[in-house]
């Protein structure tokens, strides 16, 4: 009723405005399509691009898969441009404006904005189906929380990380179980709340009684950053990069237990044991996931892998290699110590760090690792990837893994690929299996 209502309204403030004279914006029509309407009177074309089009020119690559963001143009009425879109599916979706080709502008009239990794767009909601959960609507709300911990990686002194606290956490002395939601490469402590839609997805489903009223915990898992761009005042110009390899290497997984799950029991009151913790990551945030769980089998009982990263292509075989290059190297230094100031020591040293300082570790012994865990299987294994997705291979190798070993683990295979659409929709999936 109360989407029914804030609809109502909406199509009706929009349509006094339009019998005043054409306005920028959206409007939401009775059957879910949209028009767009964009000021930009000296412009030769403009084009706009959202999530609601099919991206188009998808190459597949071993280390991901590209598109280009798919544009439609729109049609020229006088000084506005307008574009209406097909009845869409219930969904959160983001667009952008292109004018003459590559100026980029946000609706000026729509002030919903989300960032995405390096890149800003407006958003809408289409209710009356799965997005429903992604809405703010009324109902007791949690509080997120930015927290700065104490943080020896990568030289750093502290990491940010966001909390959600359920609505009834200040009121009560009760201790509450604990999710890690961990983000995707490129992504922050701040992508599963803002394009995730994590903390409505927590109100909407703990208020109908259909999960567990639970902390939530996102952390940054960037190892060359502290924080997301502009939260970290020594670095506020910090950019980005999706392509985030550095964080590839075991750092953040060997750290994990001891800086996080570590600060969270000490600050918060959390059940802590095995039964009372659950984590859960999205593609790069899945490999964190798998390895994190794999080298503490005794700490989380609920493990979540949503396009999962199921590997950084560092097997036993190819980690002895790089102590090998460190070793060699090393000797050749003794013998020649001169080399060991110019450029190419820095690069090699940077190459072999993590196999000589332990962190490569992590991605050692996978099936020994599989072994101690499922000893005592997790209450939890969940795997979730899209039919189209660049992951969906890894994924059903780590499957064939499980199954052959009968391991037991819940699958949950959807249409599309690495997107937000199907992150969203695994998290709602994902929660009311937590804490039984």
């Amino acid at each position: 009723m109360y989407m029914r209502i804030c609809f109502f309204i909406g199509i009706v403030f929009f349509c006094s405005l339009r019998m005043m004279g054409q306005v920028e914006g959206i409007v939401i029509h009775p059957d879910h399509s949209v028009t767009f309407t964009f000021k930009a009177s000296h412009a030769r074309i403009v084009q706009i691009a959202g999530s609601m089009f099919a991206q188009r020119n998808r190459i597949k690559t071993p280390i991901g898969s590209f598109s280009k963001e798919s544009k439609k143009k729109m049609k020229r009425e006088g000084d506005f441009w307008t574009y209406t879109t097909a009845p869409l599916p219930s969904e959160f979706y983001t667009y952008r404006y292109f004018v003459d080709e590559d100026t980029i502008y946000l609706d000026r009239n729509n002030p919903n904005r989300v960032r995405d990794i390096d890149k800003e767009f407006n958003y809408f909601i289409i209710g009356g189906g799965i997005a429903d959960n992604y809405a703010t609507r009324n109902v007791r709300h949690g509080t997120l929380h930015h927290v700065w911990y104490p943080s020896e990686l990568n030289g750093m002194k502290k990491r940010r990380m966001t909390i959600y606290l359920p609505a009834a956490y200040s009121s009560g002395k009760s201790s509450y179980p604990v999710l890690y939601l961990l983000h995707g490469s490129g992504g922050d402590e701040d992508s599963w709340t803002a394009c995730g839609r994590a903390m409505q997805i927590l109100d909407n489903l703990i208020s109908q009684g259909l999960c567990r009223p639970m902390i939530v915990v996102m952390p940054n898992g960037n190892v060359t950053l502290a924080a997301a761009p502009g939260s970290d005042p020594a670095h506020p110009d910090v950019q980005p990069d999706a392509n985030n390899v550095a964080s590839m290497f075991g750092k953040f997984e060997k750290s994990f237990v001891k800086e996080i799950v570590g600060y969270v029991d000490a600050h918060y009151r959390t059940i802590k044991n095995k039964d009372g913790r659950a984590i859960a990551g999205l593609s790069l945030g899945g490999l964190h996931t798998l390895y994190i769980s794999l080298n503490n089998p005794e700490v989380f009982d609920y493990i979540g892998l949503f396009s999962a990263q199921t590997t950084n292509a560092l097997n036993n075989k190819r980690i002895q290699g790089m102590r090998g290059i460190n070793d060699a190297w090393n000797d050749l230094k003794s013998i020649l110590p001169f080399i060991g100031n110019r450029g190419l020591d820095k690069k090699i040293s940077s190459l072999t760090e993590g196999a000589n300082n332990g962190d490569l570790a992590i991605y050692e012994h996978m099936q020994e690792k599989m072994e101690r865990l499922f000893a005592d299987p997790p209450a939890l294994y969940y795997i979730a990837v899209g039919k189209d997705d660049f992951t969906k291979k890894l994924n059903d190798d780590l499957r064939e893994l499980l199954d052959a070993n009968a391991y037991p683990y819940v699958y949950h295979e959807t249409d599309g690929g690495h997107t937000w659409e199907n992150w969203r929709k695994y998290l709602v999936d994902f929660l009311p299996k937590l804490f039984k």
